[in-house]
């Protein structure tokens, strides 16, 4: 069979789609521009021979099948009752067979060859609707726009186009193959939508599963549940049967079942709740801490009952090691675990594993699971996602720009372990070469983000900074500029997201602005504390949010309040993270804003980028330069913060003591002079 160029995609096994009796699944369905829509059934050589009229039977089922789905899109109609495009069906038997009304693999692409071609813009209809996507559209019909150039009518566009997977979305979605699968992508890539229609897709073609869906963020759960129903009802007709299709918080509670208490209640184990994990194994190590106490238990066992057949997990970055070794023991073989993660939205400051550590080891000591092997034939089993559709290019960019410090006047503060990885993301090489010591120069690839950003807004308006002298200016300035948001702009209360940078504070930063906000008559509230833990925005009320609670939402316009807190001496790996996923929060504007000469110095680093045409400009860090930031904007504990603190303390207290002449530098011993000056003087380095 000779080759042939097509325009177009190939689905294998894919899609399912609901009848009036049971869910039909697609051996094989061609959607190109040059031949339209081609249904392939393929007949198995272990099937004898068919009656006369069992082809057509199944022809005719596939043909209504997929009729019906899309006649169900308005814009695929052409009058009452009728599709504007085409459908063939051809059935494929095996080689030898003589059943009529099939075709042989030789004979397939001089049938194929024949049919008439389909429109571009209809083709990505009928793409919209086999790849479940009409149903993303928003629910929000914005319908009380005045003016078109309104910040509501741009965003209604943009919404609007959000509606269709990429070609690397629907790779993900629908790829499944028989073992660990990992998905890497930038904040808005599309990875909790790939996540809840690849699970939506298991369930409707294997109901017997039983599949959890995990994350780390409490305010996904109503979100997947919601896109989870969504493409289950487009599937199947019918509500997922939630009792083998889990939706469930990593970690859950007396109250509300997660993954961890579930496996901890099914294996006669207590599970631990947040006030015994934290007094036994520290704030910062609290689930890290009760997950390996679960797998140690589950390890003694000589077997550990399976419980779920597949295991999704989002926000990968933010679970520890341990809950992935978790996740391995009581998912059946063969371990079909999904994990979807952004390295830069961790919100602490370690790195993602290797799926070689991340599994732990057998008893043996050998990795679980020794790697990923590199693209073949089947199903990929490392995918990455290179499109934003959520964030603006110049809003990425400089998210990545404070994320890493890349124009911070004191140097890096961290850095991909593998340096190739930008590229991956959708950055492209300017000038020089992604290489350790080497200068380079990165902006985002043409192909990274969608047009219609560009189109629909410029990037004076899409990212601005904003230094105030008080938090009170700061807190009138933001509830002025909301005002004119609600009745200037179009925007809705749910289109407002302001986020708090110091989680520590959030609560008490909270108050000046929900104050300054009622003083203009908007309502707000704070989540998970003055509204439920499980939303983020409730209608006619402004959302005020922690980083935590933020993780994994989104709103059109975010403001980024008290943003200084990204610039410290210490811990700048975690400060930086949540700077960078508090901005990706924005799908069009965003607005950074903090106090101090602080925030006059990360404004320095924003108008760096600017001033560099949004281009990022540093020299590729070694592996030793490498370590050494770790070390140095690592989390501290609490001891270690003490130790530093008496350190500096008695560092001033010897400066004030030269100072005032108490103490002359000749007492000070030669070798303390040199050992100070051998780090007080070298300011250059990282």
């Amino acid at each position: 069979m000779r080759n042939v160029d097509l325009t177009g995609t190939l689905y294998l096994g894919y899609p399912i789609l609901a009848t009036s009796e049971d869910p039909i699944s697609l051996d094989g369905l061609l959607l190109c521009i040059e031949h339209g829509i081609v249904v392939f059934d393929f007949l198995q050589p272990d099937v004898g021979p068919l009656f006369d009229h069992a082809v057509p039977e199944r022809q005719e089922d596939l043909y209504n099948a997929v009729y019906q789905k899309l006649l169900s899109f308005k814009g695929l109609r052409a009058g009452r009752g009728q599709l504007a495009v085409s459908i063939t069906v051809l059935t494929i038997a095996p080689p030898g067979s003589n059943e009529p009304n099939t075709t042989s693999f030789d004979n397939l692409l001089e049938q194929v060859a024949n049919l008439a071609p389909i429109a571009p813009e209809k083709l990505r209809m009928v793409n919209a609707v086999i790849q479940r996507t009409v149903s993303m559209k928003p629910s929000r019909k914005r319908a009380n726009l005045r003016r078109a150039d309104s910040r509501g009518a741009t965003i209604k566009r943009i919404e609007a186009e959000i509606a269709n997977l990429d070609r690397w979305q629907n790779q993900a979605a629908i790829e499944s193959p028989d073992a660990p699968q990992r998905i890497r992508g930038l904040a808005g890539s599309g990875k909790t939508i790939v996540l809840a229609l690849k699970a939506a897709y298991w369930h409707a073609q294997h109901p017997e599963w039983r599949i959890a869906v995990t994350f780390h963020t409490r305010s996904l759960y109503q979100q997947f549940r919601e896109l989870i129903r969504r493409f289950c009802f487009e599937q199947q007709q019918s509500e997922p049967d939630w009792s083998r299709l889990k939706v469930l918080h990593s970690w859950g509670s007396a109250s509300f079942p997660g993954f961890y208490s579930e496996i901890a209640v099914a294996n006669a184990f207590e599970p631990r709740n947040l006030s015994f994990a934290k007094e036994h194994h520290g704030y910062e190590g609290a689930f890290d801490g009760v997950c390996k106490e679960l797998v140690a238990s589950l390890g003694a066992k000589d077997d550990v009952a399976a419980m779920y057949d597949a295991v999704l997990i989002d926000e990968a970055q933010d679970l520890p090691q341990s809950f992935f070794e978790l996740a391995y023991l009581v998912t059946a073989e063969p371990r079909r675990i999904v994990w979807a993660y952004d390295e830069l939205q961790t919100l602490t400051p370690q790195s993602m594993a290797t799926p070689s550590i991340l599994f732990g080891a057998d008893r043996q000591g050998r990795p679980r699971v020794p790697g990923l092997p590199a693209e073949g034939d089947g199903p990929r089993r490392d995918i990455i996602l290179p499109i934003c559709y959520r964030n603006t290019p110049w809003a990425l960019s400089i998210a990545h720009a404070l994320g890493f410090g890349i124009y911070r006047q004191g140097g890096l503060v961290q850095f991909f372990d593998d340096a190739e990885l930008w590229t991956d993301i959708g950055y492209e090489v300017v000038s020089g070469q992604i290489a350790h010591g080497q200068q380079v120069v990165l902006r985002r690839g043409p192909r990274s983000y969608p047009d219609y950003f560009p189109q629909l807004l410029t990037p004076e308006d899409a990212f601005t900074t904003h230094v105030f002298a008080s938090h009170e200016e700061q807190a009138d300035w933001v509830a002025d500029a909301i005002v004119r948001n609600l009745e200037q702009d179009e925007l809705e209360h749910a289109d407002i997201l302001i986020i708090l940078a110091d989680p520590l504070k959030a609560k008490k930063d909270a108050v000046q602005v929900m104050r300054a906000l009622d003083e203009r008559r908007l309502s707000a509230h704070l989540a998970g504390v003055t509204s439920s833990v499980d939303e983020l925005f409730t209608d006619e009320s402004i959302a005020i949010s922690g980083i935590y609670r933020a993780k994994g939402n989104e709103a059109p316009m975010v403001y980024v309040l008290n943003s200084e807190y990204g610039v410290s001496r210490f811990e700048l790996i975690r400060r930086r993270n949540t700077l960078f996923t508090a901005i990706t929060r924005s799908r069009a504007w965003v607005r950074l804003c903090g106090t101090g000469p602080q925030m006059a110095e990360l404004q320095a680093e924003v108008d760096q980028v600017v001033a560099n045409q949004y281009r990022l400009s540093f020299t590729v860090p070694t592996t030793e330069q490498l370590d050494l930031l770790r070390k140095i904007h690592r989390d501290m504990g609490r001891d270690e913060r003490a130790r530093v603190k008496r350190g500096e303390a008695g560092l001033a207290e010897l400066v004030e003591m030269l100072e005032r002449g108490d103490l002359s530098p000749e007492q000070v011993s030669p070798e303390l002079r040199e050992r100070a000056a051998k780090f007080l003087l070298n300011l250059d380095g990282p």
